[in-house]
C-alpha cells in the first residue's frame, strides 16, 4: 500500500463533505474527469429545456452551461422543474453511512465512468505541455494529488469511492459508462434522466441527442473561452506501450477495488 495515497484518501474521504453540504437537489449528474462531462450535461440540459419549456444553455464551454443544470453551490430554481446539479465530486465516507442519510437525505446520483486508460491519455494530451514529463512518468501519477490535474490516483479514488457507495445504495446510485453513451446516446440519456426523476419522453431525449452532435456543439462554443476542439476520444499521439501498461497495472493491482467491468488485465 502506498502510504502517501492512503493518508491522502483518509484525509479527503473524512473531510470532503461537499455532497452532504450541497445535498438539496433533486438529482446529481456525477462524472469522472475526461468522461464526457460537457457532452452529457449539454444533452441532458437541452432535453430538459425541451421538456420543461426552458431557454437552453447558450454555450457548452463557459458558465452559461449551468443555465439548466447547475453547479452544486448554485441556487438554481425553475417552477415545476426538477433541480439537477453536476459535479466531479468523490464521495466522503459519510455518504455511505445509513445513519447520515437518515438525518440528511441525499438525492439520487447518476455516475458516469470511463475506461481509466482513455482518461489518462485524454488528460495527458490536454496538459502535457504543462506537465512537461514523458507519458511513462505521468502514468505513475502523484499519490498526493498535487502534481497533476487528474491522474491514476484521482481516478482510483473516484472509482473506489463511488463503487462503495453504489454497492451499499444501488437503488439511489446508478452507474453508467461513457462508452455506452457513445454507442447509444439516446438510450443512456433516457436511463440517466429516469434515474434522476426526470420524465422527459422520446421527443425531449431526441432533442438532447441532436444538440449533442459535434457540429451543433461547435456552433455553441464560446469563441472567447480558451480554444478546445470538440473531439470524441481526446486522443493525440499518446499510445499505450507494454511498459506503460505494466506500470499502470502494478498500481491498479494493489489499489483498485471496483473496476466496473473494465478489463485492466490485473
Amino acid at each position: 500500500m502506498n502510504t502517501a495515497f492512503a493518508l491522502h484518501c483518509l484525509n479527503r474521504d473524512l473531510t470532503n463533505l461537499a455532497l452532504i453540504k450541497h445535498r438539496h437537489w433533486d438529482g446529481y449528474l456525477v462524472t469522472g474527469q475526461h468522461s464526457g462531462t460537457h457532452w452529457i450535461k449539454w444533452m441532458l440540459s437541452w432535453a430538459m429545456a425541451h421538456r420543461y419549456g426552458l431557454e437552453p444553455p447558450r454555450f457548452y464551454n463557459n458558465n452559461s452551461s449551468n443555465a439548466v443544470i447547475g453547479h452544486p453551490k448554485h441556487r438554481l430554481e425553475f417552477k415545476g422543474v426538477p433541480r439537477i446539479a453536476s459535479s466531479h465530486s468523490i464521495p466522503a465516507y459519510a455518504v455511505q453511512w445509513g445513519w447520515v442519510r437518515s438525518l440528511a437525505p441525499l438525492p439520487p446520483y447518476g455516475v458516469v465512468m470511463r475506461d481509466l486508460r482513455d482518461v489518462l491519455v485524454s488528460n495527458y494530451e490536454k496538459w502535457k505541455a504543462k506537465y512537461a514529463v514523458p507519458f511513462e512518468v505521468y502514468v505513475e501519477g502523484d499519490p498526493r494529488s498535487k502534481r497533476y490535474v487528474c491522474d491514476v490516483w484521482w481516478y482510483i479514488r473516484f472509482m473506489n469511492r463511488w463503487g462503495e457507495v453504489a454497492s451499499r445504495f444501488p437503488a439511489e446510485t446508478r452507474v453508467l459508462k461513457y462508452e455506452d453513451f457513445r454507442r447509444d446516446p439516446g438510450g443512456q440519456l433516457d436511463l440517466l434522466a429516469k434515474h434522476l426523476g426526470l420524465d422527459l419522453g422520446p421527443d425531449a431525449i431526441a432533442a438532447g441527442v441532436a444538440a449533442g452532435g459535434k457540429d451543433t456543439m461547435l456552433a455553441h462554443m464560446d469563441p472567447n473561452a480558451p480554444a478546445q476542439a470538440v473531439r470524441e476520444d481526446g486522443r493525440g499521439d499518446t499510445v499505450w506501450t507494454p511498459e506503460t501498461t505494466a506500470r499502470l497495472q502494478a498500481i491498479l493491482r494493489e489499489h483498485l477495488k471496483h473496476d466496473f467491468g473494465y478489463d485492466f488485465g490485473i
